[in-house]
């Protein structure tokens, strides 16, 4: 299935396409911890996973705004831009990248993919793109590009909440969801909130941030509760913020090593911004004895794979790729 008929589908269907896996990972398994994951990392690696999922809504509304553009914005390795490039030519929709950041001398591998598939880019100070992000700079973006739609950062906010809400759907009937704690990295909290949306009651979830938050704790934790409301939350959550290394998209060398210890060991391709830090925190919360044997996890890979070719460290992991997932023609 070719990109443009996979976007065409409903997330419902997208879910139902990517199984719950049990992992055997030898430091939670010896704790009598069983590791599952569900495997959203393989509905299509240039989509990254809930990157479609969050877009769905948007592409939504884009459409009924008779929207020929799209606009969005992120970073040098933005997985969002990267869903983002491939989705517009896949659609023949004019789409425009908003840069964190002025233009390096070398473009990363990501805004390199961004540019094969026909993105414009728009390099902007960290100052300039805060405020392109205001209601008054989406609305000069409005001016200059009048026949376009402008999609928040990630993907974010109500419209992008609507496809994530599917992915619940798709784990209750792919597992019993009895004495599990379904686990999700979270960066805009997107994913999370769409999730808990779609909740019942008795399910427990964990929010592990990507971001260091400190003292903002509560602030974020507010955040994610008002882009669940309307929708009633069903189950018990909470964040968890002690695994950040450092930051958004800043990695240190214990992470490297872990990674190199999981996947040499379950096969499974982790990304270094979430997934990866993911699981070094449920790792780490086990041996501190936050659940007792017989307690099952279950980890929402949110794919983000094409991230991994920025960080050379990775490249001695065997069976290294570059991306994975399943893929097809655009």
């Amino acid at each position: 299935m070719n990109l443009k008929q996979l976007s065409g589908q409903h997330p419902e269907y997208w879910a139902a396409l990517n199984p719950v896996e049990e992992v055997d990972f030898e430091p939670l398994s010896r704790l009598g911890i069983a590791l599952l994951m569900k495997r959203e990392d393989r509905l299509d690696a240039r989509l990254s996973g809930n990157k479609l999922y969050k877009l769905y809504g948007h592409l939504q509304a884009a459409q009924r705004q008779g929207a020929r553009c799209l606009i969005s914005f992120g970073g040098y390795y933005s997985n969002h831009l990267h869903a983002l490039a491939f989705l517009g030519k896949a659609l023949n929709l004019r789409a425009v990248g908003c840069v964190r950041g002025h233009c390096p001398e070398s473009l990363s591998i990501t805004l390199q993919d961004c540019l094969a598939q026909g993105m414009e880019l728009e390099f902007l100070g960290r100052q300039e793109f805060r405020a392109l992000q205001s209601a008054q700079g989406v609305q000069s973006l409005r001016q200059k590009y009048p026949e376009a739609y402008v999609i928040p950062e990630g993907g974010g906010e109500a419209a992008g909440r609507l496809g994530c809400e599917m992915i619940m759907s798709a784990v209750r009937r792919q597992t019993s969801l009895a004495n599990t704690t379904v686990c999700v990295p979270c960066g805009t909290g997107t994913t999370l909130a769409g999730m808990l949306g779609n909740s019942l009651s008795g399910e427990s979830f964990l929010g592990f941030s990507a971001l260091k938050l400190g003292g903002r704790l509560q602030e974020y934790k507010d955040s994610i509760a008002r882009q669940v409301e309307p929708r009633a939350c069903g189950g018990h959550w909470d964040i968890v913020d002690e695994h950040h290394f450092g930051g958004f998209a800043r990695v240190k060398p214990e992470l490297f090593e872990f990674m190199k210890q999981f996947e040499a060991s379950t096969g499974v391709l982790l990304d270094p911004v979430y997934t990866a830090k993911l699981v070094y925190s449920v790792t780490q919360l086990a041996q501190q004895g936050y659940w007792s044997a017989g307690h099952r996890v279950l980890v929402v890979h949110t794919g983000g794979l094409q991230g991994r070719r920025g960080h050379k460290e990775l490249m001695s992991i065997p069976d290294q790729r570059s991306m994975s997932g399943r893929q097809g023609d655009i």
